[in-house]
């Protein structure tokens, strides 16, 4: 049986210590992921050429939208805020094309911490642009080492997901993150929320496979963590139907 091919969003990024050079950067943590849950990673590297990523979607049978930078709080309406990171309009360009051709193959969709803030905001929606802009919070949602260490609870608020078949009403996750969903997006529904209230992950009920989660599985399952990987290879197995 044919391995899916699961599409990979990079970063893009400058070397400070090498003026006007650029470089598609991606962890290693998201491929061996993908690898142990039976699927074959291909990263795709930033460009604005729609036809380009058309092309290169037409050979995926998954996508995954990684971890990282701030997105643009001009994409969801607001100017720049005290706190906001490091942003980068070069990768939001590129991944809301790819969303938005992506979308049509209704084939499925995986984001991950930035990923899953990503969707929230291509479905029009709004984020905190930092944590300390929501008043419920009492947990540390940035862990500073041990990537795979597990530091707060997830309550699975909803049954009708895989999360929920996967691992019951509770999760317990790491956490890198600075900041969280606001104003949810058109179509989305809230499946998952920490103690503090902070939404931990959503889903597109109407898609066959549409999930954002805010912790990052791809560390744990990189090291070692069997449980998370079922996330994967839910995943995968859906991008084999």
């Amino acid at each position: 049986m044919k391995k899916p091919i699961i599409g990979i969003t990079s970063a893009y990024e400058r070397e400070e210590a090498l003026l006007n050079y650029h470089r598609t950067t991606l962890s290693i943590d998201y491929t061996k992921s993908i690898v142990e849950a039976g699927g074959v990673p291909l990263v795709i590297p930033v460009t604005h050429n729609r036809e380009v990523i058309k092309s290169q979607l037409s050979l995926l049978d998954g996508l995954v939208l990684s971890g990282g930078a701030d997105i643009n709080p001009f994409l969801y309406g607001q100017d720049f805020k005290k706190n906001i990171g490091i942003i980068s309009p070069e990768r939001d360009e590129y991944e809301m094309i790819i969303l938005e051709e992506f979308l049509k193959t209704k084939k499925p969709i995986l984001g991950i911490c930035r990923g899953h803030q990503l969707l929230n905001v291509y479905f029009k929606g709004t984020l905190f642009q930092d944590i300390e802009y929501y008043e419920g919070t009492v947990l540390s949602h940035k862990q500073e080492r041990y990537p795979d260490l597990a530091t707060h609870k997830v309550n699975i608020i909803d049954k009708e997901n895989i999360l929920f078949e996967l691992y019951g009403e509770k999760i317990m996750v790491n956490s890198f993150h600075h900041q969280i969903i606001d104003k949810l997006g058109q179509g989305l529904t809230v499946i998952a929320r920490a103690n503090d209230g902070v939404i931990e992950s959503i889903q597109m009920k109407n898609h066959k496979f549409l999930y954002g989660i805010q912790w990052h599985p791809e560390m744990m399952v990189a090291r070692g963590n069997k449980k998370m990987k079922k996330i994967f290879e839910k995943f995968i197995e859906s991008c084999s139907i």
